[in-house]
């Protein structure tokens, strides 16, 4: 078989922050090795669009309106438009280091017919250890991989996808508008026989952008519901559990009637009834999504590093 020629395609998803895209355009423009392209999905409000639009052209992009549908609608439209043999996952609030692009096609070369992901660290915790992402277990997500070589944990903004999980119609959930939904991600991809990878040969800086809803209790309520729905589809159609229902539908007990918070947020919330019914809704019907026959995908070309 021929071999073919690894084109790195970087899937880049902003909305609203111009003076965060253009930080992230300047170092992905920065690296020792250039990408074969960026796709900038843009779901901005039309007011901050034009702007979108110039930095794509200023930084050499492609630019494509987004869906506005939410994180993981955009996700999907970025990864969709990109025309590499691999897709990596990118955000506007993140830098790297200068030799990023080269050092993961480095480790794309070990087995490019897998999934690789990469640590991220704050901006502001530089000595952080490279550690590998949490996967998603049956009382939610935040479970360390026993082992990261062979898991199902994915780094939201830096994974590396064969362009064929897309082909195959593997898609993001695109049911809320944001939350911790790659936690599902990647026990789709496990689900069909993709082979998930850590590296910390490299990493990205994530400059954290959550200040404008660390008071606000309605994102903060629509996040604990979204964390929630992840953990029934989990254990309802992923890895069916009674016992995992009974953890989770204890855990949605509490959480209607005591307040809590999760990371990023100074401030409690309950999740109202309404709410609990409509995730118990969503993640019943979700049915369909999650229970497909597992596909084997095999490559039908060796990929090999440019």
């Amino acid at each position: 078989m021929k071999p073919t020629e690894i084109k790195l395609s970087v899937a880049l998803v902003t909305r609203n922050r111009p003076e965060s895209l253009t930080r992230c355009l300047k170092s992905w423009r920065s690296q020792t090795v250039t990408p074969f392209e960026i796709v900038i999905s843009d779901d901005s409000d039309e007011v901050c669009q034009p702007e979108i639009q110039h930095l794509a052209k200023v930084y050499n992009c492609v630019y494509i309106p987004g869906p506005k549908r939410g994180l993981y609608a955009n996700r999907n439209n970025s990864s969709l438009a990109c025309q590499g043999t691999h897709i990596l996952s990118a955000d506007d609030d993140h830098v790297h280091p200068l030799d990023y692009v080269e050092q993961v096609l480095k480790v794309i070369k070990n087995d490019p017919n897998r999934v690789w992901i990469f640590s991220e660290r704050n901006f502001d915790e530089p000595e952080a250890p490279l550690l590998c992402p949490a996967e998603l277990g049956m009382r939610g997500g935040g479970c360390p991989p026993e082992n990261p070589d062979n898991c199902a944990a994915i780094a939201d903004g830096s994974s590396v996808y064969p362009r064929q999980v897309f082909d195959a119609g593997l898609r993001y959930d695109e049911t809320y508008l944001f939350g911790c939904l790659w936690y599902l991600w990647g026990q789709v991809l496990v689900k069909h026989n993709w082979r998930i990878s850590f590296s910390d040969t490299t990493h990205i800086w994530h400059h954290c952008l959550r200040i404008e809803r660390e008071r606000d209790r309605e994102w903060l309520q629509r996040e604990m519901e979204c964390n929630f729905y992840v953990n029934f589809v989990y254990n309802l159609w992923l890895k069916p559990s009674i016992q995992g229902i009974f953890w989770a539908v204890l855990g949605l007990s509490r959480r209607v009637i005591l307040p809590a918070t999760i990371p990023g947020y100074q401030i409690k919330a309950r999740l109202r009834l309404t709410q609990a019914f409509r995730l118990l809704y969503r993640a019943w019907y979700s049915r369909d999504r999650y229970q497909k026959p597992s596909v084997t995908i095999n490559s039908t070309q060796t990929l090999v590093s440019q």
